[in-house]
Protein backbone atom coordinates (compact mmCIF):
# COMPACT_ATOMS: atom_id res chain seq x y z
CA UNK A 1 0.00 0.00 0.00
CA UNK A 2 1.21 3.64 -0.87
CA UNK A 3 1.70 5.39 2.27
CA UNK A 4 3.54 8.63 1.23
CA UNK A 5 3.67 9.84 -2.69
CA UNK A 6 5.18 12.86 -4.09
CA UNK A 7 5.00 14.08 -7.41
CA UNK A 8 6.91 17.95 -8.01
CA UNK A 9 3.84 19.59 -6.31
CA UNK A 10 1.51 16.90 -4.68
CA UNK A 11 2.01 16.25 -1.27
CA UNK A 12 -0.14 13.67 0.96
CA UNK A 13 -2.27 15.02 3.72
CA UNK A 14 -1.48 14.20 7.46
CA UNK A 15 -4.45 12.20 8.10
CA UNK A 16 -3.73 9.85 5.32
CA UNK A 17 -0.73 8.61 7.80
CA UNK A 18 -0.81 4.74 9.10
CA UNK A 19 -1.37 5.92 12.51
CA UNK A 20 -0.61 2.55 14.09
CA UNK A 21 2.48 2.24 11.71
CA UNK A 22 3.76 5.99 12.60
CA UNK A 23 3.20 4.59 16.55
CA UNK A 24 5.60 1.91 16.37
CA UNK A 25 8.01 3.83 14.39
CA UNK A 26 7.70 6.80 17.14
CA UNK A 27 8.44 3.99 19.77
CA UNK A 28 11.30 2.75 17.84
CA UNK A 29 12.67 6.73 17.88
CA UNK A 30 11.97 7.05 21.46
CA UNK A 31 13.81 3.83 22.39
CA UNK A 32 17.18 5.08 20.12
CA UNK A 33 16.98 8.84 21.42
CA UNK A 34 16.58 7.18 24.72
CA UNK A 35 19.88 5.09 23.99
CA UNK A 36 21.91 8.03 23.14
CA UNK A 37 20.50 10.71 26.03
CA UNK A 38 21.57 7.98 28.41
CA UNK A 39 25.00 6.92 27.67
CA UNK A 40 25.45 11.09 27.94
CA UNK A 41 25.12 11.08 31.73
CA UNK A 42 25.52 7.09 32.39
CA UNK A 43 29.32 7.39 32.15
CA UNK A 44 29.83 9.59 34.80
CA UNK A 45 28.99 8.29 37.79
CA UNK A 46 31.59 5.21 36.69
CA UNK A 47 34.29 7.17 36.27
CA UNK A 48 36.40 7.15 39.28
CA UNK A 49 35.63 3.53 39.09
CA UNK A 50 36.92 2.98 35.49
CA UNK A 51 40.05 4.70 36.86
CA UNK A 52 40.82 2.88 39.54
CA UNK A 53 40.02 -0.72 37.35
CA UNK A 54 41.98 0.60 34.07
CA UNK A 55 44.34 2.91 35.68
CA UNK A 56 45.42 6.08 33.37
CA UNK A 57 44.06 8.77 35.70
CA UNK A 58 45.47 11.59 33.86
CA UNK A 59 43.71 10.87 30.59
CA UNK A 60 40.27 10.04 32.28
CA UNK A 61 38.62 13.50 31.37
CA UNK A 62 39.27 11.92 27.50
CA UNK A 63 36.78 9.28 27.54
CA UNK A 64 34.49 11.93 27.86
CA UNK A 65 35.63 14.57 25.72
CA UNK A 66 36.68 11.93 22.36
CA UNK A 67 32.94 11.27 22.77
CA UNK A 68 31.63 14.57 22.88
CA UNK A 69 34.54 15.84 19.79
CA UNK A 70 32.84 12.67 17.79
CA UNK A 71 29.39 13.61 18.10
CA UNK A 72 30.09 16.93 17.29
CA UNK A 73 31.86 16.15 13.93
CA UNK A 74 29.05 13.31 13.09
CA UNK A 75 26.19 15.79 13.57
CA UNK A 76 26.05 17.24 10.30
CA UNK A 77 27.92 14.77 8.61
CA UNK A 78 25.46 12.32 9.26
CA UNK A 79 23.02 14.80 8.84
CA UNK A 80 23.82 15.48 5.39
CA UNK A 81 24.47 12.16 4.44
CA UNK A 82 20.81 11.34 5.85
CA UNK A 83 19.74 13.95 2.86
CA UNK A 84 22.01 12.13 0.24
CA UNK A 85 21.28 8.29 1.25
CA UNK A 86 17.89 8.46 3.34
CA UNK A 87 17.12 8.73 6.74
CA UNK A 88 16.10 5.26 7.25
CA UNK A 89 19.71 3.99 6.42
CA UNK A 90 22.24 6.56 7.87
CA UNK A 91 19.67 6.21 11.20
CA UNK A 92 20.20 2.41 11.16
CA UNK A 93 23.98 2.43 10.66
CA UNK A 94 24.39 4.90 13.46
CA UNK A 95 22.83 2.80 15.77
CA UNK A 96 24.89 -0.24 14.48
CA UNK A 97 27.87 1.78 14.77
CA UNK A 98 26.98 2.83 18.60
CA UNK A 99 26.04 -0.96 19.59
CA UNK A 100 29.35 -2.42 18.35
CA UNK A 101 31.60 0.11 20.26
CA UNK A 102 29.41 -0.06 23.18
CA UNK A 103 30.75 -3.70 23.27
CA UNK A 104 33.92 -2.78 22.51
CA UNK A 105 33.65 -0.31 25.35
CA UNK A 106 32.74 -2.68 28.02
CA UNK A 107 35.50 -4.90 26.48
CA UNK A 108 38.17 -2.27 27.32
CA UNK A 109 41.68 -3.49 28.88
CA UNK A 110 43.24 -0.18 29.10
CA UNK A 111 42.07 3.29 29.41
CA UNK A 112 43.51 3.93 25.54
CA UNK A 113 41.63 1.68 24.81
CA UNK A 114 38.72 3.23 25.65
CA UNK A 115 39.14 6.65 24.57
CA UNK A 116 39.39 5.30 21.22
CA UNK A 117 35.70 3.39 21.83
CA UNK A 118 34.20 5.72 23.03
CA UNK A 119 35.01 8.34 20.25
CA UNK A 120 33.55 5.33 17.69
CA UNK A 121 30.87 5.70 19.77
CA UNK A 122 29.92 9.35 19.37
CA UNK A 123 29.88 8.41 15.88
CA UNK A 124 26.89 6.56 16.33
CA UNK A 125 25.23 8.92 19.08
CA UNK A 126 25.74 12.22 17.03
CA UNK A 127 24.12 10.46 13.76
CA UNK A 128 21.10 9.00 16.21
CA UNK A 129 20.50 12.66 17.81
CA UNK A 130 20.49 14.39 14.91
CA UNK A 131 18.70 12.14 12.24
CA UNK A 132 15.48 11.21 14.81
CA UNK A 133 14.12 15.02 14.33
CA UNK A 134 14.82 14.44 10.62
CA UNK A 135 12.87 11.24 10.06
CA UNK A 136 9.99 12.85 12.36
CA UNK A 137 9.86 15.71 9.93
CA UNK A 138 9.65 13.47 6.85
CA UNK A 139 6.79 11.30 8.57
CA UNK A 140 4.30 14.03 9.82
CA UNK A 141 3.62 17.86 8.99
CA UNK A 142 4.84 20.42 10.28
CA UNK A 143 1.86 21.56 12.07
CA UNK A 144 1.42 17.69 13.85
CA UNK A 145 5.80 18.08 14.41
CA UNK A 146 5.24 19.77 17.92
CA UNK A 147 4.31 17.29 20.05
CA UNK A 148 6.74 14.83 18.89
CA UNK A 149 9.72 17.50 19.58
CA UNK A 150 8.11 17.87 22.94
CA UNK A 151 8.03 14.22 23.51
CA UNK A 152 11.32 13.49 22.27
CA UNK A 153 13.10 16.54 24.05
CA UNK A 154 11.07 14.91 27.23
CA UNK A 155 12.86 11.83 26.16
CA UNK A 156 16.10 13.37 26.56
CA UNK A 157 15.38 15.05 29.80
CA UNK A 158 14.41 11.90 30.90
CA UNK A 159 17.67 9.90 30.18
CA UNK A 160 19.93 12.63 31.84
CA UNK A 161 18.56 11.64 35.24
CA UNK A 162 17.95 7.77 34.23
CA UNK A 163 21.63 7.60 33.60
CA UNK A 164 23.00 8.42 36.87
CA UNK A 165 21.02 6.65 39.00
CA UNK A 166 21.43 3.32 36.60
CA UNK A 167 24.78 4.24 36.22
CA UNK A 168 25.19 4.47 40.18
CA UNK A 169 23.45 1.19 40.93
CA UNK A 170 25.64 -1.09 38.15
CA UNK A 171 28.89 0.17 39.48
CA UNK A 172 27.68 -0.60 42.45
CA UNK A 173 26.04 -4.33 41.94
CA UNK A 174 27.31 -5.43 38.75
CA UNK A 175 30.32 -3.85 37.09
CA UNK A 176 31.12 -0.72 35.53
CA UNK A 177 31.15 -2.28 32.06
CA UNK A 178 27.40 -3.15 32.13
CA UNK A 179 27.19 1.04 31.42
CA UNK A 180 28.20 0.05 28.25
CA UNK A 181 26.81 -3.38 27.95
CA UNK A 182 22.78 -2.01 28.95
CA UNK A 183 22.99 -0.86 25.84
CA UNK A 184 22.89 -3.64 23.36
CA UNK A 185 19.46 -4.79 24.32
CA UNK A 186 17.99 -1.36 24.53
CA UNK A 187 19.89 -1.00 20.94
CA UNK A 188 18.20 -3.98 19.74
CA UNK A 189 14.82 -3.01 20.42
CA UNK A 190 15.38 0.00 18.23
CA UNK A 191 16.85 -1.83 15.79
CA UNK A 192 14.07 -4.69 15.37
CA UNK A 193 11.11 -1.64 15.50
CA UNK A 194 12.92 0.59 13.18
CA UNK A 195 13.98 -2.30 10.45
CA UNK A 196 10.63 -3.80 10.13
CA UNK A 197 8.31 -0.82 10.38
CA UNK A 198 10.13 2.08 9.21
CA UNK A 199 10.38 0.29 5.33
CA UNK A 200 9.67 3.50 3.76
CA UNK A 201 11.86 5.39 0.71
CA UNK A 202 12.89 8.37 2.42
CA UNK A 203 13.70 11.24 0.10
CA UNK A 204 17.29 11.00 -1.40
CA UNK A 205 18.77 13.38 -3.28
CA UNK A 206 21.45 12.56 -6.40
CA UNK A 207 24.65 14.23 -5.37
CA UNK A 208 28.50 13.07 -4.65
CA UNK A 209 29.53 13.67 -1.43
CA UNK A 210 31.17 16.72 -0.32
CA UNK A 211 33.86 14.29 0.82
CA UNK A 212 36.78 17.40 1.23
CA UNK A 213 33.85 19.54 2.61
CA UNK A 214 33.45 16.78 5.52
CA UNK A 215 37.25 16.53 5.55
CA UNK A 216 37.78 20.62 6.31
CA UNK A 217 34.50 20.19 8.13
CA UNK A 218 35.60 17.53 10.43
CA UNK A 219 39.40 19.32 10.87
CA UNK A 220 38.04 22.49 11.68
CA UNK A 221 35.68 21.48 14.87
CA UNK A 222 38.32 19.10 15.71
CA UNK A 223 41.12 21.76 16.10
CA UNK A 224 38.30 23.78 17.81
CA UNK A 225 37.22 21.56 20.34
CA UNK A 226 40.66 20.40 20.74
CA UNK A 227 41.77 24.47 21.82
CA UNK A 228 38.89 24.49 24.10
CA UNK A 229 39.58 20.99 26.26
CA UNK A 230 43.12 22.61 26.26
CA UNK A 231 42.87 25.79 27.18
CA UNK A 232 40.63 24.58 29.90
CA UNK A 233 43.90 22.50 31.13
CA UNK A 234 46.95 24.04 29.94
CA UNK A 235 46.01 27.59 29.45
CA UNK A 236 44.27 29.96 26.84
CA UNK A 237 47.64 31.57 26.06
CA UNK A 238 49.65 28.13 25.77
CA UNK A 239 51.32 27.67 22.48
CA UNK A 240 49.53 24.25 21.33
CA UNK A 241 46.13 26.27 22.18
CA UNK A 242 47.10 29.45 20.08
CA UNK A 243 48.06 26.84 17.15
CA UNK A 244 44.88 25.13 17.84
CA UNK A 245 42.64 28.44 17.50
CA UNK A 246 44.71 29.28 14.53
CA UNK A 247 44.43 26.12 12.50
CA UNK A 248 40.92 26.29 13.23
CA UNK A 249 40.47 29.47 11.49
CA UNK A 250 42.61 28.71 8.34
CA UNK A 251 40.79 25.21 7.91
CA UNK A 252 37.25 26.80 8.01
CA UNK A 253 38.88 28.96 5.29
CA UNK A 254 39.11 26.48 3.28
CA UNK A 255 35.79 24.80 4.01
CA UNK A 256 33.87 27.82 3.14
CA UNK A 257 35.36 27.69 -0.09
CA UNK A 258 34.75 24.60 -1.15
CA UNK A 259 31.31 24.89 0.02
CA UNK A 260 31.00 27.42 -2.52
CA UNK A 261 32.22 25.92 -4.97
CA UNK A 262 30.64 22.23 -5.16
CA UNK A 263 27.19 21.69 -6.78
CA UNK A 264 26.21 19.67 -3.14
CA UNK A 265 28.28 20.69 -0.44
CA UNK A 266 28.21 19.04 2.86
CA UNK A 267 26.91 22.09 5.02
CA UNK A 268 24.89 24.78 1.80
CA UNK A 269 25.79 27.90 2.85
CA UNK A 270 22.88 29.09 1.38
CA UNK A 271 20.87 27.97 4.25
CA UNK A 272 22.50 30.71 7.05
CA UNK A 273 20.91 33.31 4.18
CA UNK A 274 16.98 32.17 5.37
CA UNK A 275 16.49 34.26 8.62
CA UNK A 276 14.45 31.59 9.92
CA UNK A 277 17.52 29.04 9.87
CA UNK A 278 19.95 32.04 10.69
CA UNK A 279 17.95 33.27 13.64
CA UNK A 280 17.29 29.75 15.07
CA UNK A 281 20.88 28.78 14.68
CA UNK A 282 21.90 31.61 17.21
CA UNK A 283 19.51 31.11 19.39
CA UNK A 284 20.51 27.37 19.90
CA UNK A 285 24.03 28.34 19.89
CA UNK A 286 23.03 31.16 23.08
CA UNK A 287 21.16 28.65 24.62
CA UNK A 288 23.51 26.16 24.53
CA UNK A 289 26.00 27.96 26.09
CA UNK A 290 24.02 28.89 29.24
CA UNK A 291 22.21 25.54 29.49
CA UNK A 292 25.92 23.99 30.47
CA UNK A 293 25.83 25.01 34.29
CA UNK A 294 22.43 24.15 35.22
CA UNK A 295 22.95 20.37 36.50
CA UNK A 296 26.34 20.34 37.43
CA UNK A 297 26.99 23.79 39.01
CA UNK A 298 23.82 22.61 40.95
CA UNK A 299 25.34 19.01 41.62
CA UNK A 300 28.75 20.75 42.65
CA UNK A 301 26.99 23.10 45.06
CA UNK A 302 25.02 20.31 46.41
CA UNK A 303 28.40 17.93 46.78
CA UNK A 304 30.87 20.25 47.51
CA UNK A 305 28.84 22.91 49.60
CA UNK A 306 25.96 20.56 51.30
CA UNK A 307 27.35 17.49 51.43
CA UNK A 308 24.72 15.66 49.94
CA UNK A 309 25.80 12.21 48.40
CA UNK A 310 26.07 11.97 44.53
CA UNK A 311 23.00 10.24 44.12
CA UNK A 312 20.79 12.35 46.21
CA UNK A 313 22.30 15.25 44.41
CA UNK A 314 21.29 13.83 41.26
CA UNK A 315 18.14 13.90 42.71
CA UNK A 316 17.58 17.31 43.77
CA UNK A 317 18.11 18.32 40.32
CA UNK A 318 14.58 16.50 39.14
CA UNK A 319 13.29 20.03 39.26
CA UNK A 320 15.40 20.86 36.00
CA UNK A 321 14.35 18.19 34.47
CA UNK A 322 10.28 18.33 35.59
CA UNK A 323 10.27 21.99 33.75
CA UNK A 324 11.75 20.54 30.33
CA UNK A 325 9.26 18.05 30.13
CA UNK A 326 6.03 19.66 31.45
CA UNK A 327 7.22 22.82 29.17
CA UNK A 328 8.37 20.94 26.00
CA UNK A 329 4.82 18.54 26.29
CA UNK A 330 2.55 21.60 27.06
CA UNK A 331 4.31 23.87 24.20
CA UNK A 332 4.19 21.19 21.64
CA UNK A 333 1.08 20.10 21.76
CA UNK A 334 -0.12 24.19 21.77
CA UNK A 335 2.15 24.60 18.28
CA UNK A 336 0.39 21.59 17.04
CA UNK A 337 -2.98 22.82 18.20
CA UNK A 338 -2.15 26.30 16.59
CA UNK A 339 -0.01 26.09 14.08
CA UNK A 340 2.21 29.23 15.54
CA UNK A 341 5.32 28.87 17.37
CA UNK A 342 7.04 32.25 17.80
CA UNK A 343 5.66 33.81 20.69
CA UNK A 344 6.75 30.33 22.89
CA UNK A 345 10.90 31.04 22.47
CA UNK A 346 10.43 34.60 23.76
CA UNK A 347 8.57 33.34 26.94
CA UNK A 348 11.07 30.27 26.90
CA UNK A 349 13.79 32.72 27.12
CA UNK A 350 12.13 35.05 29.42
CA UNK A 351 11.63 32.56 31.64
CA UNK A 352 15.24 31.02 31.10
CA UNK A 353 16.50 34.54 32.36
CA UNK A 354 14.51 34.91 35.25
CA UNK A 355 15.65 31.65 36.51
CA UNK A 356 19.22 32.30 36.53
CA UNK A 357 18.88 35.57 37.77
CA UNK A 358 17.15 33.86 40.99
CA UNK A 359 19.74 31.11 41.20
CA UNK A 360 22.41 33.93 41.19
CA UNK A 361 20.76 36.16 43.80
CA UNK A 362 19.22 33.07 45.89
CA UNK A 363 22.65 30.32 46.11
CA UNK A 364 23.53 30.10 49.20
CA UNK A 365 23.94 27.34 52.07
CA UNK A 366 21.10 28.59 53.83
CA UNK A 367 18.64 29.01 50.95
CA UNK A 368 15.87 27.17 51.14
CA UNK A 369 15.71 24.18 49.16
CA UNK A 370 11.88 24.93 47.77
CA UNK A 371 13.58 28.33 46.25
CA UNK A 372 16.54 26.77 44.63
CA UNK A 373 14.28 24.01 43.34
CA UNK A 374 12.17 27.10 41.77
CA UNK A 375 15.18 28.53 39.96
CA UNK A 376 16.12 25.19 38.64
CA UNK A 377 12.10 24.75 37.69
CA UNK A 378 12.55 27.98 35.82
CA UNK A 379 15.31 27.36 33.93
CA UNK A 380 14.42 23.72 32.90
CA UNK A 381 10.86 25.33 31.99
CA UNK A 382 12.69 27.89 29.41
CA UNK A 383 14.70 25.22 28.02
CA UNK A 384 11.91 22.94 27.07
CA UNK A 385 9.84 25.98 25.43
CA UNK A 386 12.84 26.74 22.93
CA UNK A 387 14.40 23.77 22.11
CA UNK A 388 11.65 21.64 20.65
CA UNK A 389 10.05 25.20 19.08
CA UNK A 390 13.42 25.70 16.94
CA UNK A 391 13.98 23.02 15.48
CA UNK A 392 10.20 22.76 14.32
CA UNK A 393 10.79 26.61 12.84
CA UNK A 394 13.29 25.87 11.56
CA UNK A 395 12.62 22.83 9.67
CA UNK A 396 9.48 24.17 8.38
CA UNK A 397 12.40 27.25 6.63
CA UNK A 398 13.67 24.81 4.37
CA UNK A 399 12.72 22.33 1.73
CA UNK A 400 12.58 18.10 2.13
CA UNK A 401 16.45 17.95 0.69
CA UNK A 402 17.37 20.13 3.40
CA UNK A 403 15.56 18.75 6.33
CA UNK A 404 18.53 16.75 7.61
CA UNK A 405 21.52 19.00 7.43
CA UNK A 406 19.20 21.66 9.27
CA UNK A 407 17.92 19.64 11.81
CA UNK A 408 21.61 18.59 12.46
CA UNK A 409 23.05 22.36 12.19
CA UNK A 410 20.72 23.48 15.08
CA UNK A 411 21.63 20.45 17.59
CA UNK A 412 25.54 21.22 16.27
CA UNK A 413 25.36 24.50 17.58
CA UNK A 414 23.47 24.00 20.55
CA UNK A 415 26.56 21.34 21.55
CA UNK A 416 29.33 24.24 20.46
CA UNK A 417 27.36 26.62 22.76
CA UNK A 418 27.61 24.09 25.66
CA UNK A 419 31.19 22.94 24.91
CA UNK A 420 32.44 26.75 24.81
CA UNK A 421 30.90 26.93 27.79
CA UNK A 422 32.41 24.37 29.51
CA UNK A 423 35.34 25.43 28.78
CA UNK A 424 35.19 29.04 29.63
CA UNK A 425 33.05 28.59 32.78
CA UNK A 426 35.58 26.16 34.14
CA UNK A 427 38.34 28.05 34.37
CA UNK A 428 36.58 31.16 35.61
CA UNK A 429 35.13 29.31 38.20
CA UNK A 430 38.58 27.57 38.84
CA UNK A 431 40.23 31.08 38.89
CA UNK A 432 37.17 32.58 41.33
CA UNK A 433 37.17 29.63 43.81
CA UNK A 434 41.39 29.57 43.81
CA UNK A 435 41.38 34.02 44.36
CA UNK A 436 38.53 33.60 47.04
CA UNK A 437 40.44 30.77 48.79
CA UNK A 438 43.60 33.16 48.86
CA UNK A 439 41.95 35.70 51.20
CA UNK A 440 39.44 33.28 53.21
CA UNK A 441 41.97 30.29 54.19
CA UNK A 442 43.51 31.04 57.48
CA UNK A 443 46.87 31.19 58.47
CA UNK A 444 48.90 27.76 58.01
CA UNK A 445 46.53 26.32 55.98
CA UNK A 446 47.63 24.59 52.48
CA UNK A 447 47.84 26.52 49.40
CA UNK A 448 44.71 27.51 46.80
CA UNK A 449 46.07 25.37 44.26
CA UNK A 450 46.00 22.60 46.56
CA UNK A 451 42.26 23.39 48.00
CA UNK A 452 40.99 23.55 44.01
CA UNK A 453 42.03 19.62 43.47
CA UNK A 454 39.66 18.92 46.42
CA UNK A 455 36.44 20.12 44.29
CA UNK A 456 34.33 17.00 43.59
CA UNK A 457 35.85 15.06 46.32
CA UNK A 458 33.29 16.04 49.37
CA UNK A 459 34.27 13.57 51.56
CA UNK A 460 37.64 15.29 51.59
CA UNK A 461 36.29 18.88 52.23
CA UNK A 462 33.73 17.59 55.08
CA UNK A 463 37.15 15.84 57.00
CA UNK A 464 39.35 19.33 56.58
CA UNK A 465 39.37 21.53 59.42
CA UNK A 466 36.14 23.53 60.46
CA UNK A 467 37.70 26.86 59.16
CA UNK A 468 38.83 25.41 55.87
CA UNK A 469 36.19 23.57 55.38
CA UNK A 470 33.96 27.35 55.61
CA UNK A 471 36.70 28.55 53.59
CA UNK A 472 36.59 25.81 51.03
CA UNK A 473 32.24 25.30 50.57
CA UNK A 474 32.01 29.36 50.62
CA UNK A 475 34.61 29.53 47.57
CA UNK A 476 32.60 27.58 45.62
CA UNK A 477 29.79 28.87 46.49
CA UNK A 478 30.67 32.29 45.02
CA UNK A 479 32.39 30.43 41.80
CA UNK A 480 29.08 29.11 40.97
CA UNK A 481 27.66 32.42 41.96
CA UNK A 482 30.12 34.23 39.36
CA UNK A 483 29.56 31.49 36.51
CA UNK A 484 25.20 32.11 36.67
CA UNK A 485 26.01 35.82 36.70
CA UNK A 486 27.99 35.52 33.85
CA UNK A 487 25.03 33.51 31.93
CA UNK A 488 22.40 36.16 32.52
CA UNK A 489 23.87 38.47 29.39
CA UNK A 490 23.68 35.56 27.47
CA UNK A 491 20.21 34.45 28.54
CA UNK A 492 19.01 37.72 27.78
CA UNK A 493 20.95 38.36 24.38
CA UNK A 494 18.93 34.71 23.58
CA UNK A 495 16.04 36.04 24.59
CA UNK A 496 16.71 39.83 22.17
CA UNK A 497 16.95 37.04 19.10
CA UNK A 498 14.11 35.51 19.70
CA UNK A 499 12.20 38.67 18.74
CA UNK A 500 14.36 37.85 14.97
CA UNK A 501 12.34 34.60 14.54
CA UNK A 502 9.86 35.10 11.51
CA UNK A 503 6.22 33.51 12.07
CA UNK A 504 5.36 31.44 8.73
CA UNK A 505 2.72 29.73 8.13
CA UNK A 506 3.07 25.62 9.72
CA UNK A 507 1.61 23.27 6.84
CA UNK A 508 -0.82 20.68 7.63
CA UNK A 509 0.86 18.68 4.92
CA UNK A 510 3.28 15.83 4.77
CA UNK A 511 6.25 17.17 2.80
CA UNK A 512 8.04 13.60 2.12
CA UNK A 513 8.14 11.00 -0.25
CA UNK A 514 7.89 7.58 -0.96
CA UNK A 515 6.04 4.01 0.09
CA UNK A 516 5.73 1.50 2.04
CA UNK A 517 4.50 -1.90 1.32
Amino acid sequence: MSLFVRSEKTFIEASEINKQQLKLAVIGLIVGLFLAGLDGSIVAVAMPTIAGKLGGFSKLAWVTTAYIVTTAIATPLLGKLSDIFGRRRIYLISVYIFLVSSLLCGLAQNIDQLIFFRALQGVGGGGIGAITFAIIAELVSPRARGKYMGLFTSVYAISGVAGPLLGGWMVEHLSWRWIFFVNLPIGFIAVMIISSVLNINFHTIKAKVDIKGAIYLSLTIFALFMALELGRTSGWTSAEVLALFAFTLVVLVFFVRQEERVDEPMVPLRLMSDEVVRVCSIISFLAGTTMFGFGLYYSIFFQDVLFVAPASAGLKTLPIIFGILLSSMVVGRAISRTGKYVTYPKVGAAILVGGIVVSALALTPTAPFALLALSMFLMGFGMGAIFPTLSIASQNAVEIRDLGITTALITFFRTLGYAIALALYSTIFNSIVADRLATKLPNGADGATDLLKLIGTPEKIAASAPLVREAITSSITDGIVRIFWLAIPLAVLAFLMTFRLQARELSRTVVATSSVE
